[in-house]
């Protein structure tokens, strides 16, 4: 926002409900290796969000491609509801790299211009943030509105790594109707009482989802791969509040490696019935899922479902093989699943690692690293497949089942285009 002093800015951030700090754009940061040391394997991490230089985007130009089927990301899974960012959509917009002008681009709406479609295309730089805990303060909050049809799709105008978010994380509090592709970051995100909000086309360090939301969906975002002892992604509801609808499509989440010594329960993803409300169903298509110190799924027992098709679910040693453990890590062999949710159903999937005491009800065309004890059989369809050699897959044999090599920033961009 180049024509507004600081002090018009502080009073439209007070109106909008954006964090105060929310300022012009910035160079973006580099975040320091949390371990101070140095892999000689490669593998994937966080590193250093380098933005695109220049524009890449005069005029959208990529025609929306089929979902095609894979494990993990491969640039085609996509909600079909909301405009294609290669597209001219019916509403143009261009952001500063400012959250008050993104929460005054959205404001502006209308429903009859966000039905036929809105984009607002942000430019280069970095937007700040003040945290990603349930308390931090929004970078968005009260932005868009649960009444609108359609979402409305926020993009960085030059493609994919030419906006990063601050390394200290942010948080979108009660926010509707909203759809973020193709940011990256050294830090999380958090979503405190949204509905309808879309994350996609990313990579962060961490999601935290938290008191209330609906109708969330996620998709390729690739996450984790970090030393750290919280969960990489957390699924918590409080008090009476419902969570209900989270979707997963060709995702990658990655492990949080705590320190040897450590107490910490660390998980790849935890669901916690940490309320009275109603929580579920939490569903998963064509997505990675590594162990993290403790363990890949935490699906613990007021989760009402867990559906997942094709996808892989890998604990064990596998995680170890594509994010080497260092000096002074956590040296564990994570379980597949933990908890006690009563109906987790798999479809065409691939599992490494105990599977523990869920309620498994059907299982089908899916293949376990291990022979189950008969109480871990589904109890209305199917059956497991014992597939031993699952469990002493090598990095590559990992790799080679998924459509990319890795998840480094030039591979994601190479595929997350428009």
């Amino acid at each position: 926002m180049q024509d507004l002093d600081r002090r018009t800015m502080m009073k439209m951030a007070a109106l909008l409900g954006v964090g105060a700090t929310a300022v012009a754009c910035t160079a973006p940061e580099a975040a320091p290796d949390p371990s101070g040391t140095t892999s000689s394997t490669p593998s994937p991490s966080l590193g250093s969000p380098e933005p695109v230089t220049g524009s890449t985007l005069a005029e959208p130009n990529s025609a929306r491609p089929a979902t095609l089927r894979s494990f993990g990301p491969n640039g085609t899974h996509f909600p079909a509801e909301v405009p294609w960012p290669g597209n001219k959509a019916a509403t143009e917009l261009v952001a500063e790299c400012d959250w008050v002008d993104i929460a005054r681009k959205i404001s502006g709406l209308t429903a009859a211009k966000v039905a036929a479609g809105a984009v607002v295309r942000v430019k280069p730089g970095t937007l700040p943030g003040s945290g990603y805990t349930s308390s931090a303060r929004a970078a968005l909050a009260g932005i868009g509105n649960s009444s609108w049809t359609r979402n409305v799709l926020i993009v960085p105008r030059d493609g994919f790594g030419s906006v990063t978010i601050a390394a200290s994380g942010i948080r979108f509090d009660k926010c509707a109707r909203l759809s973020f592709f193709g940011f990256t970051g050294n830090g999380g995100v958090a979503l405190t009482e949204c509905y309808a909000i879309h994350l996609g086309w990313s990579r962060f360090a961490a999601i935290n989802i938290t008191r209330r939301g609906r109708d969330l969906g996620f998709y390729e975002l690739v996450v984790g791969f970090r030393q750290n002892a919280e969960d990489t992604v957390g699924v918590r509801p409080t008090e009476a509040n419902e969570m209900v609808n989270i979707s997963r499509h060709g995702c990658v989440f990655g492990p949080s490696v705590k320190p040897a010594g450590s107490n910490a329960h660390c998980d790849t993803i935890q669901l916690e019935g940490t309320g009275s409300g109603a929580f579920g169903p939490f569903t998963s298509v064509d997505c990675v899922d590594y162990g993290s110190s403790n363990a890949a799924e935490l699906l613990q027992d007021k989760l009402v479902r867990a559906e997942y098709t094709h996808c892989m679910i890998l604990g064990g040693q596998l995680p170890w093989r594509v994010y080497p453990l260092r000096s002074g890590d956590y040296q564990g062999e994570p379980n597949a699943f933990a908890g006690g949710c009563q109906d987790v159903r798999l479809t065409d999937s691939v599992v490494a690692g105990p599977i523990g005491r869920m309620g498994f009800t059907h299982v089908n065309n899916t293949r376990l690293s291990y022979a189950p004890q008969g109480t871990q059989q589904p109890s209305s369809s199917g059956g497991w497949i014992t597939d031993t050699s699952v469990g002493s897959w090598t990095r590559d044999q990992i790799m080679g089942q998924q459509s990319i090599p890795d998840y480094e920033l030039p591979t994601l961009r190479r595929i997350w285009t428009w």
